[in-house]
């Protein structure tokens, strides 16, 4: 049966949490959703078989794991065929992904995040230094790695057009130059297409707004808006269209080759699409924008006249 979603919001955050003792008041500030909904919403997975509760503990039941099961997220895609030229001398030699802070890659922050809820079918797309992303399959000999032999003369789009094989029945779409400190950003189950962002007063940056409880409004550079942070999710429905989409637009013989894939879903086709945002703290993931931002993470990292 298909879960309403304070009934999905409910059951996926006691699986996630594991059995244990939740006053209504925590799951409703928690989860945003009013006290009164809460208890309904408990009652009735309780009458269904979804929950079991033993001595005020709650626990999703097998019933409960099976309602949540079809929307289990199984697949991601990374792109990281960029070249990552304002991390220079850092990426002379490799891609700014496989770059390592404080000892650990950029990209194995993600790639462990996915892993430690399931996610295997992970494909990764490269392009610039390709040959050192196979170093990946040491740790991860799971992972799809896809060549973008026209990274240098393209935008990002045509990476997202290599990425089909795997963009389909619900699939988290990530950069992979974005350090995650919080994993569990990356959750096994996922309700509606969305992506990760951070409240901000103003921003230089790329961001959105959010308009009736959708993406609406994404530019560079904005006030009272949110933080974009190249983390998405797509529902089976989502990863259809956007695979026609970024077709007619990439053979757009005008401008279709320069275009990120993001234009697409957020702005030029933004009517077909409704995305939520999902809020996050600053501090849970991190775009090492520069070499000097790189520098100040890890002191191994040497500035010109140090």
């Amino acid at each position: 049966m298909a879960l309403t979603r304070y009934e999905f919001e409910v059951l996926s955050f006691l699986e996630r949490e594991k059995k244990g003792i939740y006053p209504i008041r925590h799951l409703s500030d928690t989860l945003c959703i009013s006290g009164t909904a809460v208890m309904k919403c408990l009652e009735h997975l309780k009458n269904e078989g979804m929950l079991s509760e033993n001595n005020g503990e709650l626990v999703v039941t097998e019933r409960g794991l099976e309602a949540l099961e079809p929307y289990r997220v199984r697949r991601a895609i990374i792109l990281a065929a960029g070249f990552g030229s304002r991390m220079m001398p850092a990426t002379a030699d490799r891609p700014k992904p496989m770059v390592r802070v404080n000892g650990v890659r950029i990209i194995d922050t993600l790639l462990d995040a996915l892993v430690a809820v399931g996610i295997k079918e992970i494909t990764v797309i490269g392009g610039y230094q390709f040959e050192k992303l196979k170093e990946l399959q040491e740790k991860y000999p799971f992972i799809q790695l896809i060549e973008n032999k026209d990274y240098a003369s393209t935008n990002n789009i045509s990476s997202a057009l290599l990425s089909f094989d795997t963009l389909h029945d619900g699939c988290y779409f990530c950069e992979a130059d974005l350090y995650i400190s919080n994993p569990k950003i990356i959750t096994k189950y996922q309700y509606a297409s969305n992506i990760l962002g951070s409240y901000s007063m103003e921003t230089d940056d790329w961001s959105f707004r959010m308009a009736d409880g959708y993406l609406t409004d994404y530019k560079k550079g904005n006030t009272y808006c949110y933080n974009y942070y190249g983390i998405s999710y797509w529902t089976p429905e989502d990863c259809e269209k956007l695979k026609k989409d970024f077709v007619e637009v990439f053979n757009d013989p005008k401008d279709g080759k320069n275009y990120f894939w993001e234009f697409i879903p957020f702005v030029l086709r933004k009517e077909k699409y409704k995305v939520e945002i999902r809020p996050c703290k600053k501090q849970d993931v991190m775009e090492i924008d520069n070499y000097y931002e790189l520098a100040q993470l890890d002191s191994s990292y040497q500035m010109e006249g140090e």
